[in-house]
């Protein structure tokens, strides 16, 4: 098992490597200048240090090899073009917490709900209640984000006057934002959950814990859970790492200054440098979730810890 994490941990670090080195040069190649409009209306003698002090005067490979090495030693994702003497290292520490605020509780109530809602439909196949739950998980699936969050805005803010719209800061702003995000990861784990139990169910070991009197609540914590969660699992890695980026649409319409809208706000300014900084911490979140995955799943079914451990 040790052996396999360390081989996961160097195909990571070669897959980082890959991702910063196509984010650089696409972005590099990409067309416009990142600061024609930040020193148009200055002299040209102006422009030529402003483009020293981002070294934008440099050959593209040049700019890669000054880029990796302050990556790699001092771990600096760059400096903002647009906001000077912001670096999107100042920017994570200051707008990543917020984010994985709503992250965090959102993604708890998914896999919570989920789990539950899960379970429930698949013990109670094509009766009344597992109709109802299919339904609300196509809904869940199939309507975009920003409808939940318009309806929610509407219905529970303007109409009802239960919560604010806007604002951050008071339990009572996680609200709306928590309640939108949450809605499709729990549609999700629902539907991934039902699925599996329905699969597990059916196996010879659960028909045989059950022919030698187990009681249900036992087969189910025991046997069905358990083997119910590896699709969760696998789920839950990339939803780890997304919740520092949190939803772009989420954080942009309800105005919460988190990663997601920040980052948002950073390509329409054609941000080039706040862009790749951020798209590297993504991406690190991403690998690293996928890593942790791995170990899970051998935490939760020991008969792919022993394959791996025989690999």
């Amino acid at each position: 098992m040790i052996k396999f994490i360390f081989k996961r941990i160097g195909l990571a670090l070669i897959t980082l490597f890959v991702i910063i080195t196509l984010t650089f040069f696409l972005l590099a190649g990409a067309p416009g200048d990142p600061i024609a409009a930040k020193v148009e209306q200055m002299p040209e003698r102006a422009q030529e240090v402003i483009r020293q002090k981002y070294g934008l005067d440099k050959p593209v490979f040049e700019r890669y090899l000054i880029y990796m090495k302050n990556l790699i030693t001092t771990g600096d994702f760059g400096e903002s073009i647009v906001y000077t003497g912001k670096s999107a290292n100042d920017v994570i520490r200051e707008n990543a917490p917020i984010s994985a605020k709503i992250g965090i509780i959102a993604l708890a109530l998914q896999f919570t709900i989920g789990m539950v809602l899960g379970l429930i439909s698949a013990f109670n196949r094509e009766k009344v209640s597992d109709h109802v739950i299919r339904v609300c998980v196509v809904l869940g699936i199939c309507i975009p984000i920003f409808v939940f969050a318009a309806l929610l805005q509407y219905f529970l803010a303007f109409k009802w006057k239960l919560v604010p719209v806007f604002g951050w800061g008071e339990l009572k702003h996680y609200i709306l934002p928590v309640t939108t995000y949450a809605i499709g990861g729990i549609a999700s784990y629902t539907k991934y959950m039902r699925n599996s139990t329905l699969s597990v169910i059916g196996e010879d070991y659960i028909v045989t814990a059950k022919a030698k009197g187990c009681k249900k609540k036992r087969v189910i914590r025991k046997h069905v859970l358990r083997n119910s969660m590896i699709p969760i699992v696998t789920m839950i890695g990339p939803a780890v790492a997304s919740i520092f980026g949190g939803s772009f649409i989420v954080e942009r319409m309800f105005s919460i200054p988190g990663l997601g809208r920040y980052y948002v706000k950073a390509v329409s300014d054609n941000d080039y440098t706040m862009v790749l900084g951020l798209t590297i911490f993504f991406a690190m979140l991403y690998v690293a979730s996928l890593i942790v995955v791995d170990i899970m799943y051998g935490v939760v079914d020991p008969r792919i810890r022993i394959a791996k451990a025989k690999e």
